[in-house]
């Protein structure tokens, strides 16, 4: 079953969600996950640090995402991304720094990626899911 690459967008949201004690549309959506086919939820080293700004502790935020699988980031997945901005580019649509990190990262692990920033990841086409509205 194929992987889903959590962006940071998921994390914040689902972080909030699970703090506020309301369910919403990241908790919705790990429900259904879990009821179609459990993939397995992969984070990024880019996931991590966009999640992470965000945590004055940053121990809490560490706890709250060691419940996924890490992806690095190494020597494949910068070939694949030079490989992305390149032929963006040739487009006059380049990725900006983050998001091509994230879409090699996907592509790499042969994953989709969810979040609620379809304009950054609209060229990964169904393998993008958008997080629902509240």
């Amino acid at each position: 079953m194929p992987a889903v690459l959590l962006d940071s967008s998921f994390l914040i949201e689902l972080e909030r969600e699970i703090e506020g004690g309301q369910a919403g549309p990241a908790v919705r959506w790990l429900q259904q996950n879990r009821r179609r086919a459990a993939r397995p939820l992969l984070v990024s080293a880019i996931s991590v640090a966009e999640f992470l700004e965000g945590f004055d502790d940053s121990s809490r935020g560490l706890a709250f995402i060691s419940h996924f699988v890490p992806q690095g980031l190494g020597f494949k997945q910068a070939v694949k991304c030079a490989e992305l901005q390149r032929r963006a580019r040739a487009f006059g649509r380049r990725l900006g720094e983050n998001d091509a990190w994230q879409v090699a990262v996907a592509e790499c692990a042969a994953a989709a990626i969810v979040g609620r920033d379809r304009p950054a990841f609209e060229r990964l086409g169904k393998r993008y899911e958008q997080l629902e509205r509240a």
